[in-house]
């Protein structure tokens, strides 16, 4: 009996200390306020479980399709501003994010494609990853990912090459934002592969 009561005491405490926490405004909440070392493990190893959870049973299409490798080469130019690529930093808005977006020519390889995949799709909460699902096609989705995969291995050189390969001239150019091929331009279930189980 002293145990429950004990035990309830405590939950009251931590409750309430939530709640001062919560209502106080003591968190700082300014994506300019980095956490600490324990806050970040937390939080990043609650992401990586849950999108390997998550990405269970997704069945991956052949990435090595070269049609869609130069599709996502198109559509990766909505994410280079704060994932870079070989020989392309990130821009200055990557600057203002925390946690910091990684670099995926450095990066990638640490997940597999159906969880690089989930990722795009549907996003991270509590950081600057957006979701692509609401805006891409299923092909389009996994061009993305295709590419994302090949660019740990690409050099300067043959990053720009592909670009060239693939008509990328500037804002509005061929598969960009607002230019032929781009974005909402495809319908869905245009030659994509089969969506994911949500």
């Amino acid at each position: 009996m002293k145990f429950l009561v004990g035990a309830l005491i405590v939950a009251i405490v931590c409750v309430a200390l939530a709640l001062t926490v919560i209502y106080s405004g003591l968190y700082n909440v300014s994506q300019a306020n980095h956490d600490n070392a324990l806050v970040n493990w937390v939080m990043e190893t609650t992401v990586k479980r849950s999108v390997q959870k998550r990405a269970k049973g997704i069945q991956v299409p052949d990435l090595a399709d070269t049609s869609l490798i130069a599709l996502g080469v198109r559509e990766y130019r909505s994410c280079v501003n704060c994932h870079g690529a070989p020989g392309r930093e990130p821009g200055g808005m990557a600057k203002g994010v925390w946690p910091e977006a990684p670099d995926l020519a450095k990066t990638a390889d640490e997940w597999t494609p159906a969880e690089l995949y989930w990722i795009i799709r549907n996003g991270v909460k509590f950081t600057s990853m957006p979701a692509w699902g609401p805006s891409h096609d299923d092909r389009e989705l996994w061009a993305m990912t295709a590419f994302v995969k090949k660019l740990p291995h690409l050099s300067e050189s043959e990053y720009k090459a592909m670009q060239a390969a693939a008509g990328i001239s500037g804002p509005g150019g061929p598969g960009g934002p607002g230019g032929p091929g781009g974005p909402g331009q495809a319908g869905p279930g245009q030659g994509g592969p089969p969506p994911m189980p949500r």
